[in-house]
């Protein structure tokens, strides 16, 4: 190619940029400014998202003009599939799901939130198990008469959507490929499998429960019997509670005799008791790997790890709901 076809075809690519620029980024810029001269306090919940959308928009393209030149690292670590896939509304058979594999989740769930925005619908998961590894294929719809097509991942294109091409280079650095027919996309990724002892769960830092996030001491007076064998997730349970204020323990002598107000356990863990009659009637919560075979066991079920605020806001319920005292008092002051 000669240095005058180079220009032309660069001058080309930056017409083309900053026509979808203009399209994609000035239109909702003009909405929020027009939005913003509005006196109704309704608008003030819409500006909020459009600007956020924007802000996506924009960081999903300098990612994209960013894996142009180089291509994404991953920070492959085992990672717990069943809370990944709840936080992330894929409707998947959870007795066919393992526990852990070993891949990137924090850009995994990137890629699924792309797509479920892009088909505006949740994602599907298949999964097939092989001796030590799983392959995880994800899609939104079904091909419908036309065949599947890789999704484009260059600004070089005529049309460009941030936010698929963002998902399209982080599906290349997994090994698979996102592909498209019509409407539909999928893509399939494979995983070693891990066990939990390989597991390191999120920090508080990492899991935004700090400064300002941080609970008010709703569990002053309160102990919390642990039944968590893993010591990683034991010490991110211990952070969680003890930042509410309860008082931990993990065995059930150092209860004193005295019933608990929670009990948090894990799988396996106690089956054998009688939830009526053991600890009190202490509400239990159930902070699982995988499905339980008998969830009505249980007075709540979460998969771990959990992210912090939703343990608590689901102690505080089961509190609120074994303990009339911690129940918030009616509107008119009656008790």
């Amino acid at each position: 190619m000669s240095t005058d076809e180079l220009i032309l075809l660069l001058a080309r690519h930056r017409a083309r940029l900053l026509t979808r620029l203009n399209h994609d980024l000035r239109a909702p810029l003009a909405r929020i400014a027009d939005r913003a001269r509005s006196n109704d306090p309704a608008a003030l919940a819409e500006l909020a998202d459009l600007a956020r959308r924007q802000l996506a928009w924009i960081g999903d393209l300098q990612a994209c003009a960013r894996y142009e030149v180089q291509p994404p690292e991953l920070a492959l670590a085992p990672a717990y599939l069943h809370a990944l896939m709840h936080a992330h509304a894929v409707r998947h058979d959870p007795s066919a799901l393992p526990a852990l594999a070993v891949l990137d989740a924090r850009h995994l769930g990137q890629v699924l939130d792309r797509l479920a925005g892009h088909a505006g619908a949740p994602l599907a998961l298949d999964v097939v198990h092989a001796v030590d590894t799983v392959a995880l294929t994800f899609g939104t719809g079904a091909c419908a008469g036309t065949t599947w097509q890789d999704v484009p991942a260059t600004l070089d294109s005529d049309a460009i959507d941030p936010g698929l091409m963002l998902a399209a280079h982080l599906v290349r650095a997994m090994g698979g490929a996102l592909v498209q027919c019509g409407a539909a996309l999928r893509f399939t990724i494979e995983a070693a499998l891990a066990t939990e002892d390989q597991a390191v769960p999120p920090t508080l830092l990492g899991a935004g429960l700090t400064g300002s996030d941080a609970p008010s001491p709703f569990g002053d007076g309160h102990s919390v019997l642990l039944r968590e064998p893993h010591d990683a997730m034991r010490d991110y349970l211990t952070e969680i509670f003890d930042s509410a204020g309860f008082t931990l323990c993990y065995e059930e002598h150092e209860l004193g005799g005295a019933p608990p107000a929670l009990v948090v356990c894990t799988d396996g863990e106690h089956e054998e008791v009688d939830d009526a009659a053991h600890y009190g009637g202490a509400p239990r919560l159930l902070h699982a790997l995988l499905p339980p075979p008998a969830p009505q066991r249980y007075d709540a079920v979460l998969f771990k790890p959990a992210p912090p605020q939703q343990l608590l806001a689901v102690a505080r319920r089961l509190l609120e709901d074994s303990l009339p005292s911690l129940a918030p008092a009616p509107p008119d002051g009656r008790h």
